[in-house]
């Protein structure tokens, strides 16, 4: 939990301040929506940071995958308490691109999550690629139309999560 919080801190700092195209600030292009995007940003570069430090073998492969639950873990506790902030759109974003590309599965009778470790690999490439160029690109358009399609809590999560309130977890 530790790695993930300080990466996503690092991340802040990385990336993407000004449109490519020389017209203005990221914040400026992205207005109201730019918020979730920076913080969905720190999450996913935070990830993809860590994997780096894998790949260059200044953290075990095992980190890594911590890292990935972890990460996994925090979405749920988050968003149980509202996914209207910028935070809570961001982990949404987030927790559903990762399902869309198959980085993790529900299983259906015992309501267990699994990660697909190679395919969150993917994934957290893929969606920090999106995010970046969303960002750099001042897409507002393209910016509205991912958190249109993934900024939401689905059916299943949300019985998931209806399921830890009945637990009282």
């Amino acid at each position: 939990f530790f790695e993930n919080v300080m990466f996503h801190e690092v991340a802040h700092g990385l990336g993407i301040k000004n449109t490519l195209d020389g017209k203005g600030t990221v914040r400026e292009a992205l207005t109201d929506l730019a918020g979730s995007f920076e913080e969905g940003k720190a999450d996913i570069l935070g990830l993809y940071m860590i994997g780096k430090l894998g790949e260059m073998g200044e953290l075990e492969a095992a980190k890594l995958k911590d890292n990935y639950v972890t990460f996994l873990a925090g979405i749920f506790r988050s968003v149980r308490f509202g996914a209207s902030d910028a935070h809570g759109r961001a982990n949404m974003v987030a927790f559903n691109y990762l399902q869309r590309e198959g980085a993790f599965a529900r299983d259906q009778a015992s309501g267990h999550y699994r990660i697909d470790f190679d395919k969150m690999a993917l994934a957290v490439n893929g969606l920090s690629a999106k995010i970046l160029t969303l960002q750099g690109d001042g897409d507002y358009a393209g910016a509205k139309a991912l958190q249109d399609e993934l900024g939401q809590v689905g059916p299943a999560l949300q019985a998931a999560l209806d399921r830890l309130q009945q637990q009282n977890i």
